[in-house]
């Protein structure tokens, strides 16, 4: 192995040492501003809980403007 090989290697060891760092300290700046990148199931299920939320509020308006009917007053 020549020294030009040696010193190729270790300067490709080094910028992949780097790399791996970066990669490494973006995830935690993630982590800390709660960002996390998610996986493809996490974000069809957050999805999915949204558009139910989505539905129940838009049930709740209509049933608060459909109102329930006002007892008639019992008189005595």
């Amino acid at each position: 192995m020549s020294y030009r090989d040696v010193y190729i290697a270790e300067r490709s060891m080094e910028v992949h040492a780097e790399e791996a760092a970066r990669r490494s300290e973006f995830r935690r700046m993630l982590r800390e501003a709660n960002i996390e990148r998610r996986g493809w199931l996490s974000r069809q299920s957050c999805w999915l809980l949204c558009q139910i939320g989505r539905l129940l509020v838009a049930v709740g308006h209509r049933l608060e403007q459909s109102g329930m009917p006002q007892p008639l007053p019992v008189e005595g």
